[in-house]
């Protein structure tokens, strides 16, 4: 059979069938962090391949958010290498309707979607592979892990932070870090893209204390009185050009050249983690922000203030649908007798005060009306005007900000929440439209204390 073995696939290959002292297996999640066009794919897929033929009667599968994308990502990718290594349809057959690999000895390798929710809470299978599951949320992931019996592989680029990084102390996990130079078969092409990203400040020279990163760009090339090896000078002449370019860009070096998280362009918010011990100990005033979501999430936060800095903490985040996809038919039937139930009975699980102070977004009239007749006669709307947003941020980072270490949406968004670009690559000042459904609740907080007077600021 023929195959484009990597490093990678030895690796993965290796922690498959690698065994603890009790000769039983010793990782269940391999972790494959790496740069673009690192082999990460193409390896998973030989990985999957051999698997299968191996293996009699193991079910395998691979997920993205939706079986449309698993499709025209992973699937095509697969035939792709089947038919350019004389494997396709050779020892199996493959059924185009279902997608679905039929092998001989009884093993498949299937597609799906995780947001088809009836596969995802009914399967069971031997091993699973999420590509890129930056879309697909920790409890799907959760439903997929319990039922698979023997490994999942999770590739992904690290450019944002999300559950997979919660997987990684586990002493059954297993990370795997490549580069695009662990890839003999990259394209010379995208090689070259990724190199241009390579900024003089991280040429090995520079990195490893030889000449300082000023002094770099000065550096008499002809004459190379540091006698720099060949290979080092060349770095370094690729370096400048793309300096000069403007092709270099540390971020993107950081995350496809390297395979390290790299910080998010353009970002807005450096907020700081305090423990949730911190954050009860602070005996203080405390208010509500909320964001309705019926579809997206439903950002409810916890905001004390005290000593000029703003304390949050995370109470849902789970939009309304998802809500209702965890209740007893008990709770759901108690919710459909009234109008609006489900907010009443979410402020209510959520043990907030009658008298607390609430503020809301102002989109959406009749659940605020929802709010104050069962009670909460404090709730309000935001107060919004043109630019509220950008005053709102700026209320935001004339101040400190910190999150519970618990709160991991929070963490999450406000690592993520980041300034528009536009088409000619000039920075905004208004955020981007996503990772902002806490950020706004937390916003609509901090707008309303200016307006008491309770923050004061420039």
């Amino acid at each position: 059979m023929n195959l484009t073995a990597t490093i990678v696939f030895e690796k993965i290959w290796n922690a498959i069938h690698a065994v603890d002292v009790n000769n039983k297996r010793k990782y269940k999640y391999i972790l494959l962090k790496g740069s673009s066009r690192s082999s990460k794919t193409r390896s998973t897929i030989d990985v999957y391949d051999i698997y299968a033929r191996q293996n009699k009667n193991k079910r395998l599968t691979a997920w993205r958010d939706t079986k449309v994308d698993c499709k025209r990502t992973v699937l095509n990718d697969m035939l792709k290498a089947h038919k350019s290594t004389n494997r396709y349809n050779n020892g199996y057959r493959f059924n185009k309707t279902e997608s679905i690999f039929f092998y001989n000895n009884d093993s498949t390798i299937e597609i799906h979607g995780a947001d088809d929710e009836e596969t995802v809470h009914g399967l069971q299978q031997d091993a699973a592979w999420l590509n890129e599951p930056y879309k697909i949320s920790e409890d799907t992931f959760d439903q997929i892990d319990q039922r698979t019996s023997d490994f999942i592989i999770i590739d992904w680029n690290p450019k944002k932070d999300f559950w997979v990084d919660d997987l990684v102390n586990r002493k059954n996990t297993i990370v795997i870090h490549s580069t695009f130079k662990d890839n003999p078969f990259c394209p010379e092409e995208q090689k070259k893209k990724i190199l241009s990203y390579q900024p003089v400040s991280h040429c090995k020279i520079v990195l490893d204390g030889k000449i300082s990163e000023s002094n770099a760009f000065t550096y008499n090339l002809t004459q190379n009185p540091l006698n720099f090896l060949d290979i080092e000078i060349k770095e370094l002449i690729r370096c400048i050009y793309n300096e000069k370019t403007k092709s270099a860009n540390l971020n993107k070096w950081l995350v496809y050249g390297l395979g390290e998280k790299g910080e998010r362009p353009n970002r807005i918010y450096f907020w700081k983690s305090i423990s949730y011990h911190e954050y009860m100990s602070l005996d203080v005033a405390k208010y509500y922000g909320a964001d309705w979501g019926t579809v997206d999430p439903f950002g409810i936060v916890e905001v004390k203030y005290y000593d000029g800095a703003l304390y949050v903490h995370e109470l849902n985040y789970d939009s309304e649908n998802k809500i209702r996809e965890k209740l007893s038919n008990d709770d759901l039937q108690r919710i459909r007798n009234e109008e609006e139930g489900l907010v009443k009975w979410l402020f209510k699980k959520l043990n907030i005060s009658y008298d607390a102070d609430i503020i809301t977004d102002n989109n959406r009239k009749t659940k605020l009306i929802a709010l104050r007749q069962s009670g909460y006669e404090y709730s309000r709307e935001t107060i919004k005007w043109s630019g509220s947003i950008i005053d709102g941020i700026d209320v935001l980072n004339g101040i400190n900000v910190y999150y519970t270490s618990t709160s991991k949406n929070i963490e999450n968004e406000q690592n993520e929440y980041s300034r528009k670009v536009d088409r000619y690559g000039k920075v905004l000042e208004q955020p981007e439209d996503e990772n902002n459904h806490l950020m706004d609740a937390i916003r609509y907080v901090a707008l309303d204390l200016q307006r008491q007077g309770i923050i004061k600021t420039i």
